[in-house]
């Protein structure tokens, strides 16, 4: 998968997360915040996506994992938006493999 597939497949995982935070009697709007913030810097990632960087993606897979940390309560209301932000932390985290072996 290119490079840019690789981080549109980050950004749309993020984008569920987005909706899991602001749905209906679920909503949570610290992890709707946190998960703006993650998607975000993945968008730039995007814009940029023919000279990202092993470091630039490092640097956004940290975040990515501190957001995990910060939202995840263990309820049901932030299950699936950490689960989201997870799989974008395994598309991150394949795309640094490639770009590293480059």
């Amino acid at each position: 998968m290119s490079v840019k597939g690789q981080l549109s497949a980050s950004r749309d995982f993020l984008m569920v997360g987005m909706r899991a935070a602001e749905r209906g009697s679920t909503r949570n709007d610290a992890a709707g915040k946190v998960v703006r913030a993650c998607l975000d810097l993945v968008e730039t990632l995007v814009r940029q996506s023919e000279n990202v960087t092993a470091s630039q993606v490092e640097t956004t897979l940290a975040v990515l994992e501190k957001a995990v940390a910060e939202v995840d309560d263990e309820t049901a209301a932030t299950t699936a938006v950490v689960a989201s932000i997870r799989n974008a932390i395994v598309k991150l985290q394949l795309l640094r493999m490639e770009i590293s072996a480059r």
